[in-house]
């Protein structure tokens, strides 16, 4: 099990398909509002669909085509932070992640960001991260804001979710900056 730490309280976790059963009540227990922004989190029902996720993402990792990780906030499961569309072509990826409502606040995306930074540019050699967030989002643009990403637009009824179109705003962050 690969854990890299933090901070004295925070790691990240790779995760493993036996990890399901505490994301998924992670999940359940924040259903409502991750549900809010993450289409996802409606139909994450069952320990078997977040199998089939960690199974996905692992098989996705070992192709290099994903990165992603469970946020341990003293041992315990608290979200997860990953990379996803990837261009290996551009040295790009775009960051996702998600953080339990009662671990929000405190600093925990914020320091998890900066580390998969780290990692993002260090050691997978990607130049640019980009990562999208719903206008309306505020808490997920303020983890972007803190850690340097710069706004680069608006893109006007970009995601369908939750029966309506939602403008998303696309920030970045260069391996230069």
């Amino acid at each position: 099990m690969f854990i890299d730490k933090v901070n004295d309280k925070i790691a990240l976790k790779l995760p493993a398909v036996t990890d399901a059963d505490a994301l998924l009540e992670l999940i359940d227990t924040n259903r409502k509002k991750l549900g809010e922004w993450l289409p996802w989190a409606k139909s994450m029902l069952a320990p078997s669909d977040e199998q089939k996720f960690l199974q996905y993402g692992i098989e996705k990792m070992a192709n290099g085509d994903f990165w992603f990780a469970i946020i341990l906030v003293d041992n315990e499961p608290a979200g997860m932070i990953d990379l996803h569309e990837f261009s290996h072509d551009n040295q790009r990826a775009q960051i996702g992640y998600w953080l339990a409502d009662r671990f929000q606040g405190l600093g925990i995306m914020t320091l998890s960001l900066n580390r998969l930074e780290q990692i993002a540019f260090n050691e997978l050699g990607l130049n640019r991260l980009e990562l999208l967030a719903d206008i309306n989002n505020q808490k997920s643009r303020a983890v972007a804001e803190r850690r340097g990403f710069h706004q680069e637009g608006i893109l006007k009824e970009y995601a369908l979710y939750n029966g309506k179109f939602h403008d998303m705003v696309l920030y970045s962050k260069l391996k230069s900056e």
